[in-house]
């Protein structure tokens, strides 16, 4: 008898921000920066890439991406265009995904692969390859009094052992928390990875945001042949309307597979969006340092404010990441249906601030995801605190 069909679970955190995020007055949730104008990416274009804008075709482009995006992207990793596949990133974390499973299986006989994830996380890192029958085991950040968030290496290394794992999903910089590994962290992953021959899925959209002056980790598609690599315009670029991203691989068989299954879903990208990102890698360090600017900027206003009310607040500011993870205390966490979702739904309700519960990541409800890549935190900042002193101020005349 066949197993029965396991079928995609609602992706929690879109669906709230479907309904929040585009009418609440001050979003202070969001993973993506301060996004870019049309006009101010035009006014960066070359010669050459203003020739292509107007000259644009709106056809059909190349399915593994435009050749000259292809040579942007490989400038930036350092890396052969050959393998390079552009996609939108939630559409290359599932063609990334399958085609691991798919290769275990027809490749290794491998039918039901442990796959271990960083956690909490994007929903969809873990929900895919659940989905596609895999056995999942959850690799949890942990907050450290004094210290922040942190990932145990020794509890990655014991799921390894236990379970005979054959894919690691990993996320760093890390959302939601903005954990980032250190160098020598990085490598001792790496070496598990290869010596144990797991397939390393690395989520690196948030790569490039370091607001600390220290150099970003190595890409893993270019220090391991079996890992795939994430990354996009959609967060440190702050173009996410542009829907563009890429997944890297130097394994041929892997980017084989991965380009057939992209023919079953976008086959191919905007042309217009192809020609902008072209744009925008050739002034990459533009933007990029306009990201981290607002980032520095917005990180020195949640310092002093959390440290304002820190009965009501724990917070330890990321390295780097566009979000890190709150955590809610004292009557907070008693407001409305209590938890941290309780204390955002009351938030939104009262002033407009939108923040993210950590029940949206199915982790445990006394977080909240704050981001601080957009201009209007100061504003968001500003009707939080009104609503502390409203609800302290009610609260001292219900106690008088």
């Amino acid at each position: 008898m066949a197993n029965a069909p396991i079928y995609h679970q609602p992706l929690k955190l879109e669906r709230y921000l479907i309904k929040h995020e585009y009418v609440a007055p001050h979003p202070m949730c969001c993973s993506d920066a301060e996004s870019v104008t049309m006009q101010e990416i035009l006014e960066l274009a070359d010669e050459e890439c203003t020739k292509m804008w107007k000259d644009l075709s709106l056809g059909y482009t190349e399915c593994r991406g435009h050749p000259l995006l292809l040579e942007e992207i490989a400038r930036l990793h350092g890396v052969s265009a050959e393998d390079i596949l552009v996609a939108a990133p939630q559409e290359g974390i599932y063609i990334a995904m399958k085609c691991l499973v798919e290769l275990l299986d027809k490749n290794f006989q491998i039918v039901r692969p442990h796959v271990i994830v960083t956690y909490p996380g994007y929903q969809s890192l873990y929900e895919n390859v659940k989905a596609m029958g895999c056995d999942v085991s959850y690799w949890t950040a942990k907050l450290c009094d004094g210290i922040g968030w942190r990932f145990d290496l020794n509890e990655l290394e014991e799921l390894v052992a236990k379970n005979d794992t054959k894919i690691l999903v990993v996320n760093f910089p890390h959302n939601p928390t903005g954990f980032v590994p250190t160098s020598d962290q990085w490598e001792r992953i790496l070496e598990i990875c290869k010596s144990r021959k797991i397939f390393l899925f690395s989520d690196e959209m948030y790569r490039l945001t370091d607001n600390d002056g220290s150099d970003p980790l190595s890409s893993a598609c270019t220090v391991y042949e079996n890992a795939i690599t994430l990354f996009g315009l959609s967060k440190t670029f702050a173009l996410p309307g542009l829907r563009i991203g890429w997944v890297v691989t130097p394994n041929k068989t892997l980017m084989a597979l991965m380009e057939q299954t992209k023919d079953y879903i976008s086959i191919c990208s905007s042309a217009p969006s192809e020609i902008l990102s072209i744009i925008a890698l050739r002034n990459k360090d533009w933007l990029i340092n306009r990201t981290r600017t607002i980032i520095v900027e917005n990180l020195k206003l949640l310092g002093k404010f959390f440290k304002k009310h820190p009965h009501l607040f724990e917070w330890y500011p990321p390295s780097a990441s566009t979000t890190g993870f709150l955590r809610v205390k004292g009557w907070l966490l008693k407001l409305g249906e209590g938890g941290a979702m309780g204390f955002c739904e009351e938030v939104r309700a009262a002033t407009g601030v939108l923040l993210a519960s950590a029940s949206l990541f199915d982790f445990d409800d006394q977080y909240v995801r704050v981001g601080f890549a957009r201009k209007s935190i100061p504003q968001a900042l500003a009707a939080l605190e009104e609503f502390i002193k409203s609800r302290e101020s009610r609260k001292q005349s219900e106690g008088n």
